[in-house]
């Protein structure tokens, strides 16, 4: 796999949906935001109703944007959502049985599975682009991963990353103690 895909789909996996410095994502922004909201609510104690203020808050998704992909994901049975003074959302099933390719394709504009990927209009088996058989085997080692991988999975990774940072900061801040005069 070619080293700027490879980095691309670690990335991913760390849960953001950026390829680097100036390099295109792979995935349109609202794919991004619902696998990172999908992930947010993956996190959430089986049973709790999260506010989509609070989910924009946490993952940083602007609330506009936000709603239009939750009310997608209900649409697609990923959430369920429930209105009043105490309404929110939460997953449709176990975090466990949603893979992040089914976010991925419930997005209005996911077709990165079926579009060329020089943009030809007339690209498939029977009129190839000049790329076409490596892009297909490409595509396939990136989907392969992302059937496989769950928000529970994501969350599970963001967890274990925020609580890796918080220790090193507490280090740093106990080590700052020690060090500065009184």
């Amino acid at each position: 796999m070619p080293r700027i895909q490879a980095e691309c789909l670690r990335r991913w996996k760390r849960g953001t949906n950026t390829c680097g410095r100036g390099a295109t994502p792979l995935f349109s922004r609202s794919a991004g935001y619902a696998v990172r909201a999908l992930t947010y609510l993956a996190a959430q104690p089986s049973g709790k109703l999260t506010g989509a203020r609070e989910i924009a808050a946490e993952v940083g998704i602007p609330m506009p944007f936000l709603w239009k992909i939750l009310r997608n994901l209900s649409q697609k049975k990923l959430v369920r959502s429930f209105k009043g003074v105490r309404g929110g959302y939460e997953l449709a099933r176990a975090a466990e049985k949603i893979s992040v390719s089914e976010v991925l394709a419930a997005s209005p504009d996911a077709r990165h599975a079926e579009t060329c990927v020089l943009g030809l209009e007339q690209c498939n088996d029977a009129a190839p682009c000049p790329l076409h058989n490596s892009w297909k085997g490409v595509r396939s080692q990136i989907d392969e991963p992302l059937k496989e991988t769950t928000p529970a999975d994501l969350a599970r990774n963001t967890h274990r990353q925020k609580s890796k940072r918080s220790t090193t900061e507490a280090r740093k801040a106990a080590t700052r103690a020690r060090v500065q005069p009184i």
